[in-house]
């Protein structure tokens, strides 16, 4: 077994089509660096945060002020997390378009969509621990709208603060989440995840109605190294720079530690929730935190498995993911820039 997943995850010789970059733009490489830069960073700053209400925001401002490079080091921390967010969105949907989910890649594509679950949660359950009157309320927010799931919502919210109110509890249970389940989660998953591609014949160079005629046969191959591990190092050395310098000019937000007696004037969810926020001012509030969810994942789970035509997604399969798509990114900028104090339309200049 072991043998067996080292010859996969990296194999010795490569078709030297796969050296092509805009044949996956390095999105499923460039968010594997991001998940390990999270990793490493979130273990520097743990040594100097403290998982109690109080305490928790006087560490962050500890670590901004006192610590060498601690201010940095959290701004790196902080926009990687969003960055990764984009970025597996952006791989989810170059995955599509190029139809590289369909057998025998259509358990890593569930794979994936694992994966971007846990990136969710990673930056959810990392959004309240600087304990600031925007963290604070905007994961209020987000739990509220659990409240509107049939039968069920009541007890997840009481769960997921760990009581009735979110307070001490609360925070303790986001930061044992943050730190210990879903870094050794991503770890696990992204492991397979790119051993599942390497099993699978690396990434694909074709249609998938093309993979496995005589044109695979006449394909010119090339070492490993150093023909795509000096791309690989280039291209990490280039996104590593981009973040940190990003990471230097634009400082993460802290502001006023949490008053959970001061309700602040605009109060949304973190900007990845925003859409089934917006989505609550349209439809029943049912609909828009359970059904479309819902209704969403076992889409997208399915997808591998139903509306192929010669290897490609079906029309109608293409008109639901992309007009889902298209919905999902237009009500997450309204939400963003054109929602102002009670959620009122505003103009964003």
């Amino acid at each position: 077994m072991t043998s067996h997943f080292l010859l996969h995850f990296r194999p010795k010789r490569i078709p030297k089509d796969a050296l092509r970059f805009t044949l996956t733009w390095g999105l499923g490489g460039m968010a594997a660096l991001m998940i390990v830069q999270q990793l490493f960073s979130g273990v520097l700053l743990g040594f100097f945060y403290e998982p109690h209400p109080v305490q928790a925001y006087e560490s962050v401002q500890h670590i901004q002020s006192k610590v060498f490079l601690g201010q940095l080091l959290r701004n790196l921390h902080h926009w990687t997390g969003h960055a990764l967010v984009i970025v597996v969105f952006l791989h989810m949907l170059r995955v599509f378009v190029s139809a590289a989910f369909y057998p025998p890649r259509h358990w890593n594509w569930l794979v994936g969509l694992g994966l971007g679950l846990l990136v969710l949660i990673a930056n959810f359950s990392g959004y309240l621990l600087p304990w600031d009157q925007l963290s604070y309320w905007a994961v209020t927010i987000a739990i509220s709208m659990l409240g509107y799931i049939p039968v069920l919502g009541m007890g997840l919210q009481n769960i997921i603060r760990g009581g009735e109110e979110l307070g001490a509890a609360t925070l303790q249970l986001f930061y044992t989440i943050h730190t210990t389940l879903i870094p050794l989660a991503l770890a696990l998953l992204m492991v397979y995840h790119f051993w599942f591609v390497r099993r699978a014949g690396g990434v694909l160079l074709s249609p998938a109605k093309k993979e496995n005629t005589v044109e695979t046969t006449k394909r010119e191959y090339v070492s490993f190294a150093p023909e795509l591990l000096v791309r690989e190092i280039a291209f990490a050395a280039m996104v590593s720079c981009a973040l940190l310098l990003f990471s230097m000019l634009v400082n993460a937000p802290l502001g006023n530690i949490a008053n959970p007696a001061l309700t602040p004037a605009a109060v949304k969810a973190p900007w990845y929730f925003l859409g089934a926020q917006e989505l609550l001012l349209h439809v029943p509030a049912v609909f828009a935190v359970f059904v479309v969810p819902l209704v969403l994942v076992l889409f997208l789970g399915l997808i591998p498995f139903v509306g192929q035509k010669n290897g490609e997604p079906s029309p109608l399969v293409k008109f639901l993911f992309y007009g889902t798509l298209a919905l999902l990114v237009g009500l997450t900028i309204t939400g963003i820039w054109f929602r102002g104090p009670g959620m009122q339309l505003v103009w964003p200049w």
